[in-house]
């Protein structure tokens, strides 16, 4: 019998949801459920080597996150339900998902891959982390009132020190999360590239670069840049040191997203955004 992961918020709608899909899917699945905030209900939580047919997030974008972080990343199909008000990864409208689902038991789904991206932490020479990332890494400061010292190597070639409050490290898919409130650009969800985004650059002269995903992405902290966070999609987060170093590159897994069958990816970036398109007279 096929494992399905069923992960919520702890609200009432997602609640009222989850056991309205769980009772859909009793009988023909085992199902798991979780809520997406693990620290609520650590003894409810199903194994993170579990290895779902499906996987659906009844949330926002951290619930997924979440979800594709824990479950997701082995290639089994998202599919994201947004309880909230923003949602730019969980599309599916509530009143949508009965039809979205039975599309996906059927077999009719439409199911786009999402590139993610893989990360290393070097000490001294020594690797001490590497994990799979899927919106952003953000290097800041603990402290308040400090500037970071930020370097930059793009494929071996020392490019540029960035003296800012920290750096962002995006995936296309994140675009659209922090580095899109730190002015960085909007970029199409299925390219393979890295954004690079300052946080509050001491230069007006500094700004955002995209680059391909295997032009070998290095940032080094600097010697005087102490106290400095390394966050992981916004929910892991790791303490550096001075001349630690941060590699990103492709990553062989990917996240396969269900896709809303009645909007396209730039009519949510329309609604959300509050863009309006006037015909040329």
């Amino acid at each position: 019998m096929d494992d399905v992961v069923i992960v919520h918020k702890n609200d009432a709608d997602a609640t009222r949801l989850a056991d309205l899909t769980e009772a859909r899917l009793n009988g023909g699945y085992r199902i798991y459920r979780a809520l997406s905030n693990q620290a609520e209900s650590p003894g409810d939580r199903p194994p993170g080597d579990l290895d779902p047919k499906l996987v659906i997030s009844l949330g926002g974008d951290g619930t997924l996150l979440y979800a594709a972080r824990t479950w997701g990343l082995n290639g089994a199909p998202l599919v994201g339900v947004n309880m909230g008000r923003l949602g730019f990864l969980a599309e599916i409208d509530p009143k949508r998902f009965p039809e979205v689902l039975g599309n996906v038991l059927d077999g009719k789904a439409e199911i786009q891959d999402r590139k993610v991206m893989d990360f290393s932490v070097t000490r001294s020479g020594q690797e001490i982390h590497r994990a799979t990332v899927i919106n952003d890494l953000v290097v800041n400061k603990g402290a308040p009132a400090r500037i970071l010292s930020l370097s930059l190597s793009i494929g071996g070639r020392d490019f540029w020190t960035y003296k800012a409050d920290g750096l962002i490290l995006a995936t296309p898919i994140g675009s659209t999360a922090y580095n899109l409130s730190a002015g960085g650009p909007v970029v199409y969800p299925g390219l393979e590239a890295v954004l690079v985004t300052p946080i509050c650059p001491f230069t007006l002269a500094t700004r955002s670069i995209i680059l391909p995903l295997d032009f070998n992405v290095e940032v080094i902290i600097g010697e005087k840049s102490n106290d400095v966070l390394l966050t992981a999609d916004g929910q892991r987060v790791f303490q550096l040191m001075p001349y630690d170093r941060i590699k990103v590159f492709r990553s062989q897994s990917v996240v396969k997203l269900v896709v809303n069958p009645h909007r396209h990816y730039l009519d949510t970036l329309k609604i959300k955004l509050g863009l309006f398109y006037e015909q040329p007279s």
